[in-house]
């Protein structure tokens, strides 16, 4: 049966117009990228600002870009909206633990019912605070969101405590609070006629809200402050209001069923504004700003993969193994040149293996540490837990921290 030429001088104009749409798609990929760094000058907000860290995903060394399941995948690559099966999140309490702030915690209980100097001056309790990190914090009960059919939205809110060592004995202590909104689609993407496997992409817009407010106190003069519960001088200290929006951008090959990559492009053009005021109270009062900064979120290239072997038959309990490898902030030396991470914290290692269909074990590898957690499906409650390391440094080592979580979801 012959094509008649003119069906068939059709299906060749289909077939270049899926070709340009492949080749230019790249291009333009690259091309914001490339001018999103350029764009933004060398004053950057955290990143962690933009995001939030999951118990799941933790415990497999991050959000890897090739993840395409329930929520988490609002944070891992907007593409993976394309394939998620549906999920319908109502809320969420993960608590988390950040560096040593149980020993912290017995140090001051310890001072409180001895002599304070004598307890927070011995050789232990001044390794502990000589570069010291801790934070303690809750994320949720406001943590509505969907996942499915294309499409992807959700509003979190997380806050916590935060004690931090600035020179010698001075800490300084800081509480913070956070509303992050966030929604994009995912969708397919023509490949030409004869391509093995299947092509996505997807975007997704940010919004984010973030209140801190911080005083300095000197070792010694803790267990006082706690002695008096003064804690409300938070709202007499300067309290800082940063706001910003930005947008993610992805892609997603799946070469089978079985194997996929992914490249996530994070923060792309995000504008922040830093609002700052003499202390909680003006900014709750309605009093006017003492300072303006203009800020960016630094753009991050992510590439991924994963496979999906097959379980062998003599391990009936198992229900499905996954394997993730990433190669995280591939253009920082792009985009921070002065502030670029060594090149061994990028890789990220992630392997969970789900057994009789509720249990998941889970370990990771991310900026240079270990991660490992667990989860227990319990149809519309989920429970994770995740103990990981976080690098605060550039450099491998130098300032390393160990975290827990524990987290409780309600679906449906």
């Amino acid at each position: 049966m012959t094509v008649p030429e003119g069906r068939q001088a059709t299906v060749l104009r289909k077939e270049r117009r899926r070709r340009r749409m492949l080749t230019t798609a790249l291009p333009a990929f690259l091309g914001l990228l490339v001018v999103a760094p350029s764009a933004q000058g060398s004053d950057f907000i955290d990143t962690a600002l933009t995001t939030i860290v999951r118990p799941r995903t933790a415990a497999l060394g991050g959000a890897h870009t090739t993840f395409d399941e329930g929520i988490s995948t609002l944070f891992a690559n907007p593409a993976g909206f394309a394939r998620a099966e549906q999920e319908i999140q109502l809320t969420e309490l993960t608590t988390w633990v950040s560096g040593p702030m149980f020993s912290l915690s017995s140090a001051i209980a310890e001072a409180l019912d001895g002599d304070p100097e004598e307890v927070l001056t011995t050789p232990e309790v001044t390794d502990l605070t000589r570069n010291l990190y801790t934070r303690v914090g809750l994320t949720g009960p406001v943590a509505l969101g969907f996942v499915g059919d294309g499409i992807g939205f959700g509003i979190f809110s997380d806050g916590g405590i935060g004690i931090e060592t600035v020179s010698g004995r001075t800490l300084e202590i800081s509480a913070e609070e956070r509303m992050l909104a966030l929604g994009g689609v995912g969708f397919p993407v023509p490949l030409p006629r004869g391509t093995p496997g299947r092509l996505y992409g997807g975007v997704l817009m940010k919004g984010f809200m973030h209140g801190v407010t911080s005083f300095r106190e000197d070792l010694l003069d803790i267990p006082d402050l706690v002695d008096d519960g003064d804690f409300g001088r938070f709202t007499d200290e300067p309290f800082v209001l940063t706001t910003g929006v930005g947008f993610d951008l992805g892609m997603r090959y799946d070469r089978s069923e079985r194997l996929s990559y992914g490249v996530t492009a994070k923060n792309v053009l995000a504008p922040a504004v830093a609002t700052s005021y003499e202390s909680l109270d003006d900014f709750l009062d309605g009093e006017d700003s003492v300072d303006r900064e203009r800020l960016w979120a630094p753009v991050e290239l992510n590439l991924g993969v994963r496979y999906r072997p097959e379980a062998p038959e003599r391990l009936s309990g198992v229900s499905s193994t996954t394997l993730y490898f990433d190669y995280r902030d591939a253009i920082d030396f792009l985009v921070r040149p002065d502030e670029n991470d060594n090149i061994a914290l990028k890789p990220a290692l992630g392997v969970e293996v789900v057994m009789l269909r509720v249990l998941a074990v889970r370990a990771g590898f991310a900026r240079g540490l270990p991660a490992a957690g667990f989860g227990i499906d319990a149809g519309p409650v989920e429970v994770n837990t995740a103990v990981f390391g976080s690098e605060l440094s550039g450099e491998p080592g130098l300032r390393s921290v160990f975290n827990a979580m524990l987290g409780i979801r309600v679906r449906i």
